[in-house]
Protein backbone atom coordinates (compact mmCIF):
# COMPACT_ATOMS: atom_id res chain seq x y z
CA UNK A 1 0.00 0.00 0.00
CA UNK A 2 0.98 3.75 -0.67
CA UNK A 3 2.79 5.67 2.16
CA UNK A 4 0.88 9.03 2.86
CA UNK A 5 2.34 11.88 5.17
CA UNK A 6 -0.16 14.52 7.18
CA UNK A 7 1.69 17.75 7.07
CA UNK A 8 0.74 20.42 9.74
CA UNK A 9 1.40 24.15 8.78
CA UNK A 10 1.20 27.55 10.15
CA UNK A 11 2.31 30.26 7.94
CA UNK A 12 5.60 29.87 6.79
CA UNK A 13 5.97 26.85 9.31
CA UNK A 14 5.74 22.89 8.74
CA UNK A 15 5.61 20.18 10.71
CA UNK A 16 6.62 17.17 8.68
CA UNK A 17 5.40 14.12 9.44
CA UNK A 18 8.22 11.87 8.92
CA UNK A 19 7.18 8.38 9.21
CA UNK A 20 3.48 8.80 7.15
CA UNK A 21 0.66 5.79 7.42
CA UNK A 22 -0.25 3.43 4.66
CA UNK A 23 -3.73 4.08 3.42
CA UNK A 24 -5.17 2.17 -0.30
CA UNK A 25 -5.21 5.39 -2.41
CA UNK A 26 -5.65 9.18 -2.07
CA UNK A 27 -9.14 8.84 -1.36
CA UNK A 28 -8.86 7.26 1.71
CA UNK A 29 -5.84 9.74 2.57
CA UNK A 30 -8.24 12.60 1.93
CA UNK A 31 -10.82 11.19 3.80
CA UNK A 32 -8.64 10.31 7.05
CA UNK A 33 -7.27 14.24 6.90
CA UNK A 34 -10.84 15.07 6.99
CA UNK A 35 -11.59 12.88 9.72
CA UNK A 36 -8.67 14.28 11.66
CA UNK A 37 -9.50 18.44 11.06
CA UNK A 38 -12.72 17.01 12.12
CA UNK A 39 -11.96 15.55 15.46
CA UNK A 40 -9.30 18.22 16.06
CA UNK A 41 -11.71 21.21 15.57
CA UNK A 42 -14.94 19.39 17.20
CA UNK A 43 -15.15 20.69 20.97
CA UNK A 44 -17.57 17.71 21.67
CA UNK A 45 -14.40 15.60 21.28
CA UNK A 46 -11.82 17.45 23.08
CA UNK A 47 -11.07 19.79 19.84
CA UNK A 48 -10.52 23.72 19.53
CA UNK A 49 -11.40 25.43 16.33
CA UNK A 50 -9.61 28.35 17.68
CA UNK A 51 -6.71 26.51 19.23
CA UNK A 52 -6.15 25.58 15.54
CA UNK A 53 -7.08 28.88 13.86
CA UNK A 54 -4.96 29.02 10.60
CA UNK A 55 -3.22 25.90 10.77
CA UNK A 56 -2.98 23.60 7.74
CA UNK A 57 -3.77 20.02 7.22
CA UNK A 58 -1.40 19.02 3.85
CA UNK A 59 -1.42 15.85 2.55
CA UNK A 60 1.10 13.98 0.79
CA UNK A 61 2.09 10.57 -1.43
CA UNK A 62 5.85 10.03 -2.87
CA UNK A 63 5.02 12.47 -5.67
CA UNK A 64 4.20 15.38 -3.53
CA UNK A 65 1.12 17.00 -2.06
CA UNK A 66 -2.29 16.50 -3.24
CA UNK A 67 -4.86 17.73 -0.86
CA UNK A 68 -4.80 20.78 1.31
CA UNK A 69 -7.43 22.03 4.33
CA UNK A 70 -7.51 24.38 7.30
CA UNK A 71 -8.07 22.95 10.53
CA UNK A 72 -9.34 25.64 12.39
CA UNK A 73 -11.54 29.02 11.92
CA UNK A 74 -10.67 31.57 10.61
CA UNK A 75 -8.20 29.64 8.17
CA UNK A 76 -5.90 32.55 6.45
CA UNK A 77 -2.65 32.02 5.96
CA UNK A 78 -0.11 34.50 6.73
CA UNK A 79 0.55 37.35 4.19
CA UNK A 80 2.91 39.99 5.01
CA UNK A 81 5.73 41.91 3.20
CA UNK A 82 9.01 40.82 4.00
CA UNK A 83 10.00 42.17 7.14
CA UNK A 84 6.69 40.91 8.81
CA UNK A 85 7.27 37.29 7.19
CA UNK A 86 10.46 37.56 8.98
CA UNK A 87 9.56 38.95 12.32
CA UNK A 88 6.81 36.15 12.31
CA UNK A 89 10.01 33.34 11.45
CA UNK A 90 11.58 34.58 14.05
CA UNK A 91 8.66 34.62 16.79
CA UNK A 92 8.10 31.06 18.32
CA UNK A 93 4.74 29.70 17.12
CA UNK A 94 2.22 27.97 19.73
CA UNK A 95 2.57 24.32 18.48
CA UNK A 96 -1.08 22.27 20.05
CA UNK A 97 -0.15 19.42 22.42
CA UNK A 98 -1.86 17.05 19.65
CA UNK A 99 0.47 18.36 16.99
CA UNK A 100 3.81 17.48 19.32
CA UNK A 101 2.40 14.06 20.02
CA UNK A 102 1.72 13.70 16.66
CA UNK A 103 4.99 15.15 15.20
CA UNK A 104 7.84 15.23 17.58
CA UNK A 105 10.28 18.03 17.01
CA UNK A 106 13.77 15.67 17.07
CA UNK A 107 17.60 17.36 16.81
CA UNK A 108 17.16 15.92 12.79
CA UNK A 109 13.88 17.47 12.34
CA UNK A 110 14.99 21.10 13.62
CA UNK A 111 18.61 20.75 11.02
CA UNK A 112 16.16 19.84 8.32
CA UNK A 113 13.79 22.71 9.06
CA UNK A 114 16.50 25.07 9.53
CA UNK A 115 17.79 23.97 6.08
CA UNK A 116 14.92 24.62 4.46
CA UNK A 117 14.56 27.48 5.61
CA UNK A 118 17.67 28.96 4.59
CA UNK A 119 17.00 27.55 1.22
CA UNK A 120 13.67 29.71 1.54
CA UNK A 121 15.50 32.55 2.48
CA UNK A 122 17.77 32.14 -1.05
CA UNK A 123 14.87 31.79 -2.89
CA UNK A 124 13.21 34.97 -1.39
CA UNK A 125 16.49 37.02 -1.99
CA UNK A 126 16.71 35.32 -6.10
CA UNK A 127 13.03 36.19 -6.00
CA UNK A 128 13.47 39.65 -4.88
CA UNK A 129 15.86 40.33 -7.40
CA UNK A 130 14.33 39.07 -10.32
CA UNK A 131 11.18 41.35 -9.35
CA UNK A 132 13.78 44.53 -9.28
CA UNK A 133 15.11 43.40 -12.79
CA UNK A 134 11.71 42.73 -13.91
CA UNK A 135 10.40 46.57 -12.89
CA UNK A 136 13.64 47.89 -14.68
CA UNK A 137 13.25 46.13 -17.63
CA UNK A 138 9.58 47.09 -17.90
CA UNK A 139 10.68 51.22 -17.32
CA UNK A 140 13.52 50.70 -20.32
CA UNK A 141 11.00 48.66 -22.38
CA UNK A 142 8.43 51.62 -21.55
CA UNK A 143 10.73 54.09 -22.92
CA UNK A 144 12.15 52.33 -26.27
CA UNK A 145 7.85 52.05 -26.68
CA UNK A 146 7.54 55.93 -26.14
CA UNK A 147 10.32 56.70 -28.14
CA UNK A 148 9.46 54.36 -31.50
CA UNK A 149 6.13 56.07 -31.02
CA UNK A 150 7.74 59.73 -30.94
CA UNK A 151 9.92 58.41 -34.35
CA UNK A 152 6.22 57.06 -35.97
CA UNK A 153 5.04 60.38 -35.20
CA UNK A 154 7.57 62.49 -36.30
CA UNK A 155 8.29 60.21 -39.50
CA UNK A 156 4.51 60.77 -40.38
CA UNK A 157 4.88 64.47 -40.11
CA UNK A 158 8.20 64.15 -42.57
CA UNK A 159 5.81 62.44 -44.99
CA UNK A 160 3.36 64.58 -45.33
CA UNK A 161 5.94 67.77 -45.66
CA UNK A 162 7.19 66.21 -48.50
CA UNK A 163 4.39 65.44 -50.02
CA UNK A 164 3.22 68.90 -49.60
CA UNK A 165 6.51 70.19 -51.03
CA UNK A 166 6.28 67.66 -53.85
CA UNK A 167 2.92 68.88 -55.05
CA UNK A 168 4.07 72.89 -55.01
CA UNK A 169 6.82 71.96 -57.57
Amino acid sequence: MPLYFFHLSFGDRILPDDEGVELPNRSAAREEALAAVRDLSDPAVGGNPRRWASWFLQVADEQGGFFRTPIGHPALEIVAPDVEKSRVAKRELPIPPAARAVFPQDGGTRARMAEIIQQRKARQQCTAQLLRDNKQLRRELSSIYHTCENIGVRTSRLVLLARAAGSRY
